[in-house]
């Protein structure tokens, strides 16, 4: 039997011929490489966290990208959960949201705290108002979280232009649905991270485990770092509560062990004490402990460690002259290369009121993925 083919009108061939276009455009992104910006915090933890947007039921947010490559379809973009901080269970929740994605006129460290400053011409708006739900989120095993958990899909794809430029991502906030009732603001623990404009990049370690009291205390001792990147050179800033309180006579020091191996032994001469590092490598931190048992200080002159390392941390305190002694819980970081510089992305947020014509322009920004 022959086919006959059949014919339609010039108007529904140029539909068709556009619908086959959406659809090639969203086969291209399912298959492409979802893209992370800031772009050096794929495999890395960010510094901080963040409550913007997700965490708010009253807000406008823009993030402006300078590292999502020329060519890149985008479909939706998603959030982390922190993981570097002790922050418990956040239930699933669902927010009313607007998205409307740009090229801005210009780059990030140009942003404007005038929020039509900085929309680009043709604007899309790539999910109308509409309400997102959100799964619920625990604290990861290990930084940074496995996956973009908490997903914005969007209805209609934004292409960047091949030439590349500034990704302009608007999103508004119309309200929410939390387990403690409508229209609240919660903490969501997003991760987030700040960039230096000087190139500095600083790295939290993550917490787990718990370590062993002095002597005379009764509260573990506990321990925070945080890794920074100078260009020439690396520094830790170490914090240490509950540790072996000094006397007066300026013997008692703190002290941080770094290894390339995790370690689940005993400290032999304190069989309470576990050891959650191979510990290669003991530092004596500069200054004593306080009368309270507490110590802030910076570990200097570090040379730059290869990025992408992961190492192994623990900390303690030690009384020189009696010998008393206490470790921390365990941490671990992956060492950061350099920031980037210019910074590649900001935020403009207004927290409080969606409507407002101004934000206030920051560098520290949600860890975004786009998809």
């Amino acid at each position: 039997m022959q086919t006959t083919p059949i014919l339609c009108h010039p108007a529904l061939a140029g539909l068709l011929l556009a619908t086959a276009s959406t659809l090639a455009a969203v086969d291209s992104a399912t298959a492409q490489t979802p893209v992370v910006s800031p772009a050096d915090r794929v495999g890395l933890e960010g510094n901080t966290f963040t409550n913007f947007p997700l965490g708010r039921h009253n807000c406008r947010m823009q993030t402006l990208h300078t590292d999502v490559p020329g060519g890149t379809v985008i479909t939706g973009h998603a959030y982390r959960r922190d993981a570097a901080g002790l922050y418990g269970a956040v239930g699933g929740f669902s927010a009313e949201l607007e998205i409307v994605v740009s090229m801005a006129p210009h780059t990030p460290d140009q942003a404007s705290g005038t929020f039509s400053q900085n929309v680009g011409p043709s604007p899309v708006v790539v999910l109308p108002r509409t309400p997102v739900g959100f799964v619920g989120t625990t604290r990861p095993a290990l930084d940074p979280a496995a996956t973009f958990a908490l997903q914005v899909p969007y209805r209609t794809p934004f292409v960047v232009p091949a030439s590349g430029g500034t990704v302009c991502v608007d999103v508004i906030v119309w309200g929410n649905s939390t387990a403690n009732g409508p229209d609240r603001d919660f903490s969501v623990y997003l991760d987030g991270h700040r960039n230096y404009s000087n190139g500095d990049a600083e790295q939290p370690a993550f917490r787990y485990g718990g370590g062993c009291a002095p002597p005379a205390g009764t509260t573990t001792t506990t321990a925070a770092v945080d890794l920074w990147h100078l260009g020439t050179g690396m520094e830790i800033d170490l914090s240490v509560r509950y540790g072996v309180a000094d006397s007066g006579n300026n013997r008692t020091r703190a002290w941080i062990a770094l290894g390339n191996q995790p370690g689940f032994n005993n400290w032999p001469l304190l069989p309470q004490c576990p050891l959650y590092s191979s510990n290669d490598v003991w530092f004596a931190m500069p200054g004593t402990m306080t009368t309270q048992g507490r110590y802030d200080g910076v570990l200097q002159g570090l040379p730059v460690l290869p990025d992408g390392y992961r190492i192994w941390l623990q900390a303690g305190s030690i009384d020189l002259g009696s010998g008393a002694m206490s470790f921390s819980n365990g941490m671990t970081l992956v060492t950061p290369p350099a920031g980037p510089s210019p910074i590649p992305v900001v935020r403009i947020v207004n927290s409080s009121n969606r409507l407002a014509t101004t934000g206030t322009v920051s560098a520290s920004v949600p860890v975004i993925e786009f998809f």
